[in-house]
């Protein structure tokens, strides 16, 4: 049996508490603002306290600052339903032993307070640095609470990350605010789309080049291995890599050192190393297109962005910034968004995720005529865009069969029927990929699930 103390100043969430612990053999201290946890810890020296963010008489991270110098070794587990970023790293920071969002769940308490209650004493302490004035990610949700936490935790090391989510989530915002969050925020941050850059031209970029490597190459060009100092280097879209240069960045990660083109000198690599993708990896490994050794080099922590519909209580939240910037941006003075248009946002199923809401609310923004955003100035597909896509693929593929299969001798006679109506199939399907994705590779060779170089490859053949 132990003392938990519980500090919060909603009535029912602290019955819920005093109950639970009371059935798992605790003895329940609690109080409803941040002097009494002080007072209660200093009086009654609770074995662990949950605490939290909002309550009266200043916030609980300033009772959390205090209650470290009273009890250092005590595990604390802050509380929060209007979480950020900045509070998880705060609450870290000042040796919080975990972070929680609201609303909490009954198992995910019994949990914490096993993992607190038995916990060696040193595994609370947690340096880390001031998060200084990085990107900041928005979210009240509790899977964006949990992704804070990780973050917050993961900000103070230097391991490889992989980050993986949807197209649209913000992958490259997280890595941002990691590097911002860290010792070396005031070194470079230096993305690359491996997805943007041309094959030819990938090892170059990534490693620099020594004058004369190749053909074009008059002068020697820093790399963007080099660029990124001793600052974090994130290689968004790693799974489009080419295999031979997944080899060298393998080697690059187990040596610390790489190579300009037309050089042997090494050269050390002293950045972290931030990769995204939003590809199955462990898929892409399966079918031969990903090394494996690689991903598990990548995979030494990993964070998942949650896809915004998974997450549809940020919705509110997130509209309200990006009118904000959106009012700055085009000089409008819309002041918000009516009931109506805000519940077609929550109905919505968002395949573009964040980015597509941010541009939706833009174009609202432009299109809207009065103060407040109506559900005439939202541009929202009536069906999901992936209903659509299916079907129109569809409908061009019975198309070409039905052509096919009318005039066989046409294409080489009944024996060969199948292999043309194979061929046929294949084109219409690319083709009608690109259309979709108004001639984006990268998002074509992802909707047909397949490498963006065979994708390049067969464009080349049926040009």
């Amino acid at each position: 049996m132990a003392r938990i103390l519980v500090a919060d100043d909603e009535r029912g969430i602290c019955d819920a508490f005093a109950e639970l612990l009371k059935a798992e053999g605790h003895e329940p201290i609690v109080v409803s603002s941040g002097p009494d946890a002080v007072r209660a810890v200093r009086e009654r020296a609770p074995a662990a306290a949950f605490l939290d963010v909002r309550m009266p008489g200043g916030d609980g991270l300033s009772a959390l600052e205090e209650i470290q110098a009273i009890a250092p070794q005590m595990p604390v587990i802050v509380m929060t339903a209007f979480g950020t970023l900045d509070t998880a790293h705060r609450a870290i920071d000042l040796g919080a032993f975990d972070y929680l969002g609201k609303p909490v769940e009954l198992r995910r308490i019994r949990q914490l307070l096993e993992r607190a209650l038995h916990e060696p004493d040193d595994a609370t302490e947690t340096a880390m640095a001031d998060a200084g004035g990085g990107p900041r990610l928005l979210g009240q949700s509790a899977v964006m609470q949990e992704l804070f936490k990780k973050m917050a935790l993961l900000a103070g090391n230097d391991l490889a990350i992989l980050v993986t989510g949807e197209s649209g989530v913000g992958k490259e915002l997280v890595a941002r605010a990691i590097h911002e969050l860290g010792a070396h925020r005031d070194e470079p941050f230096v993305a690359v789309n491996c997805a943007a850059i041309p094959e030819t031209l990938m090892e170059a970029e990534l490693f620099g080049n020594e004058a004369g490597a190749f053909t074009d190459a008059k002068s020697k060009r820093i790399g963007r291995f080099e660029a990124a100092g001793q600052g974090t280097l994130f290689l968004d879209e790693v799974s489009e890599l080419p295999y031979h240069l997944q080899s060298k960045l393998l080697r690059v990660l187990q040596e610390n050192t790489f190579e300009r083109l037309g050089s042997v000198k090494p050269i050390a690599f002293k950045a972290r190393l931030v990769t995204a993708s939003n590809r199955h990896l462990e898929e892409e490994v399966a079918a031969g297109r990903f090394r494996d050794d690689l991903y598990h080099r990548l995979n030494l922590a990993s964070l998942v962005v949650p896809a915004l519909r998974e997450r549809a209580n940020d919705i509110e939240l997130l509209v309200g910034h990006f009118l904000s910037q959106a009012n700055e941006q085009m000089g409008k003075a819309i002041v918000g968004i009516e009931p109506a248009a805000l519940a077609r946002l929550r109905a919505h199923t968002w395949p573009g995720n964040v980015r597509e809401l941010e541009h939706t609310i833009k174009r609202s923004v432009l299109a809207a005529r009065g103060t407040t955003i109506t559900v005439h100035d939202l541009e929202l597909p009536e069906a999901s865009p992936n209903a659509d896509e299916q079907n129109t693929l569809r409908q061009l593929l019975d198309a070409e069969a039905q052509k096919i299969v009318a005039s066989p001798d046409e294409y080489g006679g009944s024996g060969r029927l199948y292999q043309h109506l194979m061929d046929a199939a294949a084109i219409a399907i690319i083709e009608a990929a690109m259309r979709l994705t108004d001639g984006n590779q990268v998002a074509a060779a992802r909707l047909l699930g397949i490498n963006r170089s065979t994708l390049r490859k067969k464009l080349a053949d049926n040009a």
